[in-house]
């Protein structure tokens, strides 16, 4: 319910304001001041829900949010914009914050990434915790080969006090490579 009030649909707003208008055309035409007046419900209805869907994000907004804010650091280099999102237990692999902070600064320059763009987020409870599947693409420019690489990531976010930290992060497919080979290339040596 409270991702209806907070995150209301387009159709549903949609809806409202076309019920809105029915009943004005209709109570216009017959002088029907009770369905002007439920034309006025109507469109009052459809105002205060679209305020407060653009007014105040749900937790699954808030996620989405904060899992494009990580990719965008990593695209950067960003370390410290990185660290404020992760949790301190955080996991990739066997690698801890400080390692994943740490790789976050290199792994653009090491896999030759130009740029990312992600492509979807869905958002899904896992357990208290809520869990980010993302697809992003990442434009490589490499000697042997340059081109958009597809990638699919979980990303598990965890409630600490009023933020979403994220807890796990999880390769779930890139074309052609095994996960144990990603968190191999992802470990410094």
């Amino acid at each position: 319910m409270q991702d209806f009030l907070f995150d209301t649909p387009y159709w549903f707003l949609g809806l409202l304001g076309v019920l809105g208008a029915a009943l004005w055309i209709s109570g216009n035409s017959r002088q029907n001041k009770r369905l002007q007046q439920a034309s006025f419900a109507a469109f009052f209805l459809a105002v205060l829900l679209g305020t407060l869907s653009l007014l105040i994000d749900t937790d699954k907004e808030k996620v989405i949010k904060r899992t494009r804010q990580l990719i965008s650091a990593v695209e950067k280099q960003d370390k410290s914009a990185a660290e404020k999102l992760l949790h301190p237990q955080v996991e990739l692999g066997s690698l801890d914050k400080a390692a994943i902070i740490e790789r976050i600064g290199t792994a653009a320059d090491e896999f030759h990434i130009k740029s990312i763009s992600v492509t979807s987020i869905t958002v899904e409870p896992s357990g208290p915790d809520l869990a980010a599947i993302m697809t992003a693409t990442a434009n490589v420019d490499h000697s042997l080969w340059s081109g958009p690489v597809p990638s699919t990531w979980k990303m598990t976010w965890e409630k600490s006090g009023q933020d979403w930290l994220l807890r796990d992060i999880t390769p779930i497919n890139i074309p052609y490579v095994d996960m144990q080979t990603i968190t191999g290339r992802l470990k410094k040596e």
